[in-house]
Formats: C-alpha cells, sequence, structure tokens
C-alpha cells in the first residue's frame, strides 16, 4: 500500500476509535476489519454479515464522519462482506427471524464437499518466516513456527504465543498457515482471529448453522486463532472453543493460539480453557531490542525503495521501543512526508516528523503497569485479579486501577473487566479512595519481606510513575 494511502487509512482508524469508544471499536472493527481507500471513497471490509450488519446500522456516521475528517470533502463509504466468507450469505440476507440452534440444525456435508468449502473460505495471509526478523525477544517463538510448518504436530501439537500488542505474533501465525500449506499441500486449516470466532459462532447460533460451523472448524489439520483472549467473559464462545479444542486434540492434529497475555493471567478464562492452554508449549514474545530494531527498519525501508542513513535508523531504533508496529507506524509516516514535501529523509526531518511516537511521550500499556506495580508492592499479577482482601494486594490493587485509569483511556467497567471482572463500581471506589490519600497526604502501609512499610501515598504514585518512565525510555 503507498505510505501515504497507509497513513490515512491509519489516521481514519484512530479517529473511528475516538468517536465510537476503544472497547466497541476492538469488538466491532479491530484487526479483522479491513479499510481500503480510494481517493473519497472508502470500502469496510468485514469478517461476516452479522458484523456489516451492525457496522451499517450503528456506526456509519462515525465512518463517514472520520473518513472526511481525513480527506477532506464528503466520502463515499461503503461496507461488504469478505469474499471468503459463504457466498450464498450475504450482509443483505440477513433479516429473517432468529432460528435456535436447539431445535433447528443444518445435515453436515460429506467430507470431499468440505474440503472445498474449507479452502474457499480460507483468507489471503501475508506473514511469512522469511520476512520476520529474529532476535533475542522472539527466537524461542520463531524456532517453534518454523517446528510447526515443517512437522505440524510432530514437535508441538499446542502452540500458545503471548505478547504486547504489535510484538509480531499476528505475523507467525500467519507465517504458520502459510509455511504448512506450501511444505503440506493437502493439510486442512483454518486461520481467523478470537473475534471472528465469536461473531460467527454467534451467526451460527442465530440462524441454526451450529453443525455446519462445527464441521468448518472441528475437521481441520491445523486451527490457528489470534488473539484468543477476545474469548475472555464470553462463557458460551469459551464452551464451544474448548469443545473444538478437544475434538482436534483427539484427532492428533494442532492448535496454534496467540494472546495479549500468558493465559495464566486472563482470568475472564473458564477454568478448564486456562488450564488447556497453560498445558500447551507457550512461548513469550517480548519487546525487540535495539539490533532487532533496527534491522526491522533497514527491511521494511528496503521494500519501500526508501534509503535511509545509518543516523535516522539508529534514531528510530534507539526512540521508538515499544513495539514493531509502532517502529513501522513511524517509518511509513516519515518516507510519506518526505515524498509529499519533496524533502529527504534526514536526521532533522526524523525528529519534526516522528516525535509522537518517541519514547516516552506516550502512555505506558495497561500489561506494563500492572506489572510494575505487582513488582513495586512485591505481589503477583494473579493476586491483583483476585478477589483477596489482603492488605497488600488491596494497595497494589488500588494503585494499579488508578494508574490504568490515569494513563489510558479506558473507562471504569473496562478496567474492571481487565483486572479480573471486578464491578465498575469497585474501580471507581478504588481510584477515590487513592485519590484521598493522595489530596489529603495519606500513607500507604502494606507487608514486605523485611516488616511493614509506611510511605507516603503521593511517593508511592511518585516512583511507580518513575519506574514506569524508567520502563518507557529502557531500549
Amino acid at each position: 500500500m503507498d505510505p501515504m494511502i497507509a497513513e490515512k487509512v491509519c489516521n481514519i482508524r484512530e479517529k473511528v476509535a475516538d468517536l465510537i469508544g476503544p472497547s466497541r471499536y476492538r469488538t466491532w472493527f479491530g484487526d479483522a476489519t479491513q479499510f481500503h481507500l480510494d481517493g473519497e471513497s472508502l470500502e469496510v471490509t468485514v469478517p461476516n454479515p452479522l458484523v456489516g450488519n451492525w457496522i451499517s446500522s450503528n456506526f456509519m456516521p462515525h465512518l463517514v464522519e472520520a473518513a472526511r475528517s481525513v480527506v477532506g470533502t464528503d466520502p463515499r463509504v461503503r461496507v461488504q462482506v469478505m469474499s471468503t466468507w459463504d457466498p450464498t450469505q450475504d450482509a443483505a440476507t440477513i433479516t429473517e427471524p432468529p432460528i435456535s440452534a436447539a431445535t433447528t440444525t443444518e445435515p453436515v456435508p460429506p467430507p470431499a464437499q468440505l474440503s472445498e468449502r474449507r479452502r474457499d473460505l480460507r483468507p489471503v495471509l501475508r506473514g511469512e518466516l522469511g520476512t520476520f526478523v529474529v532476535g533475542k525477544s522472539n527466537e524461542l517463538a520463531y524456532s517453534v513456527a518454523s517446528a510447526v510448518v515443517q512437522q505440524p504436530g510432530s514437535s508441538f501439537k499446542h502452540v500458545v504465543m503471548h505478547g504486547g500488542c504489535g510484538l509480531g505474533k499476528t505475523h507467525l501465525l500467519q507465517a504458520i498457515c502459510n509455511g504448512a500449506s506450501r511444505n503440506h499441500p493437502t493439510l486442512e486449516w483454518q486461520y481467523l482471529s478470537g473475534e471472528e470466532f465469536t461473531n460467527e459462532y454467534i451467526y451460527a447460533v442465530k440462524f441454526g448453522r451450529v453443525d455446519r460451523f462445527r464441521a468448518r472448524f472441528r475437521n481441520v489439520d491445523l486451527l490457528v486463532i489470534d488473539d484468543i483472549h477476545f474469548l475472555a467473559n464470553k462463557k458460551a464462545t469459551q464452551e464451544e472453543f474448548l469443545h473444538t479444542f478437544n475434538a482436534i486434540d483427539a484427532s492428533g492434529k494442532v492448535v496454534v493460539l496467540s494472546t495479549d497475555q500468558h493465559p495464566r493471567t486472563i482470568v475472564e478464562l473458564s477454568e478448564p480453557l486456562r488450564n488447556r492452554l497453560i498445558a500447551a508449549m507457550v512461548v513469550s514474545i517480548d519487546p525487540p531490542d535495539f539490533d532487532t530494531r533496527r534491522q526491522i527498519l533497514q527491511r521494511r525501508a528496503l521494500s519501500m525503495a526508501c534509503e535511509l542513513s545509518d543516523s535516522v535508523l539508529d534514531f528510530l531504533a534507539h526512540q521508538i521501543t515499544r513495539n514493531v508496529r509502532e517502529l513501522e507506524g513511524a517509518l511509513y509516516k516519515l518516507v510519506a512526508y518526505a515524498s509529499l514535501t519533496r524533502d529527504p529523509v534526514s536526521l532533522d526531518l526524523a525528529h519534526k516528523v516522528v516525535e509522537d511516537y518517541i519514547a516516552g511521550t506516550r502512555s505506558p500499556d495497561t500489561n506494563t503497569i500492572q506489572a510494575s506495580v505487582a513488582k513495586y508492592f512485591g505481589v503477583s499479577r494473579e493476586a491483583l485479579h483476585s478477589t483477596s482482601r489482603d492488605r497488600t494486594i488491596t494497595q497494589a490493587r488500588g494503585f494499579a486501577m488508578y494508574l490504568v485509569r490515569k494513563q489510558t483511556r479506558l473507562s471504569f467497567p473496562e478496567i474492571g473487566r481487565l483486572m479480573g471482572n471486578k464491578q465498575h463500581s469497585t474501580v471507581l471506589m478504588a481510584t477515590r479512595r487513592i485519590e484521598n490519600l493522595i489530596n489529603r497526604d495519606g500513607a500507604v502501609t502494606w507487608k514486605t519481606p523485611f516488616g511493614m512499610r509506611d510511605v507516603p501515598a503521593k511517593t508511592v504514585l511518585e516512583e511507580l510513575e518513575q519506574n514506569l518512565a524508567r520502563g518507557q525510555d529502557a531500549s
């Protein structure tokens, strides 16, 4: 995609998220929905008719406003269903009343017919092992992915890759599908996101297509699901996925998943499902180090036919440390700006253009905040999500909620779900308690291995924020 168009699409996505809220954006758009901008026309491609109908009915004015703010004129906006969806069903046909899956089901098509349908439903994936930049932070995940590609199920039957946003989980999952498909042409595989799995299950239940849904996902050699944490708090979908997991396992086939955190810490998952995930090959993908970031920039610049000086490469690699997505976003913005102004890609231009991406100017993410608070108070992250009333855990949980509220745009209900499915009133009370302690110069008391510690609340907050800042600046 042209860098200038890519930048505009990114701006439209961000504007939509601002207009409807981060939570609703993740639920109905996320990575599964594709935006295509052609002049003054915006095409939003969705994974299935259920999502398409909902977006058209509820978010069309927001899409128009977001596109107008970027292209500068009244845009033409169209929502369409991906071609990989069953062509007999499109957004216009979903007008019939709901049908109970318990009373109405469809016969499962014969295996040969299923095989052809699964091939038709496969998405086009871009990730390849050959284009993945390997470093210390991701070499184990890369090795596991390579093993699955060479001999699916031989070394690892079940794999869970976890890490923050933009670190390469999706790239590796797509690379597994592409590589395994080339090495094993008869292998049956399915790739989708946790959001797509959820939406398609809802659709199947609503219109009595549960048998077809199960046939699609349980009769494969390789099932790959990105962002499985999307199933958190969705009990019916979790139960359906657990049965799918068990069916694939019973046939000796392979399941590969990704999530934004270790499955042990996703307390909103059912105990049986969490245990299933923990028993898999769980691999962490960490933020890339300087050498890896620099190599990523070099490769991306080369693919864009753009030459970057060593000083520009070093500057970007030193300053943008959180994840690969931000690194690439900064590069696209820099190249687009240079193309627009016809200026050379100099160090001065890099300073000017990528200021918003520089480490220290962005807020830490929720995972970083929770990990930092847990370490400071000497408790586990699982304890923060628990219902324990232990004084130390309660104090730590309160500061974690307060900092997430302060450093992010999450609402009280969203923070509650993040922190172990707490009620929004619990989050509200916890943050107000911390605010009151700070405003009246109160102290915080908690237990440490060396005895009780009594520290002013203001000091605790300052030290926590300093720790977060140091973590942001570390390369």
